[in-house]
């Protein structure tokens, strides 16, 4: 995997010095793309390509160099810069969504409520809102979130 990406998927913070990302950096992208061939396509060295006519949101993500971006945070250079569960975009938008929200105390401090984390139901509840119906919302969470029929979705696996 490039440097590049790397940088890009860790621009809320940095990732842990050992752990299963360190050992298999490009894992994620690789397994993503077989499993849903249809969206992005990953390449030798680590290089990521949305399909055409993919239209792709990655939120929490603001670096990141394919589709559109939100973050909190104006520094993080996303192209929308608002809160997660409040983006400013049509129902129906994207193809893809894509959230990778913070998980550490650390992290949790720059966004809407500093003493909270993230909620994963309003992740979903707002991603959901944002793809279109036959769309895919991807949430990179350590966690299920138990309540995910609450938001019109269908569970499809986890890590």
């Amino acid at each position: 995997m490039s440097d590049k990406l790397v940088l890009d998927m860790w621009k809320t913070g940095p990732p842990p010095a050992t752990g299963q990302f360190q050992r298999y950096p490009s894992r994620f992208w690789i397994n993503f793309a077989r499993a849903y061939p249809g969206y992005i396509t990953y390449h030798k060295g680590g290089k990521v390509t949305v399909n055409d006519g993919i239209r792709v949101l990655h939120m929490f993500s603001g670096s990141i160099e394919w589709g559109d971006t939100t973050d909190i945070r104006p520094d993080s250079e996303a192209s929308i810069i608002a809160p997660y569960d409040e983006l400013p975009i049509p129902d129906c938008t994207y193809d893809l969504v894509i959230a990778d929200p913070p998980y550490a105390d650390f992290f949790s401090k720059t966004w809407v409520k500093p003493s909270k984390f993230p909620i994963p139901k309003r992740i979903l509840v707002e991603g959901a809102r944002v793809t279109k119906p036959d769309g895919l919302t991807a949430i990179l969470h350590i966690i299920k979130i138990r309540n995910w029929k609450e938001a019109n979705t269908k569970w499809i696996g986890g890590h």
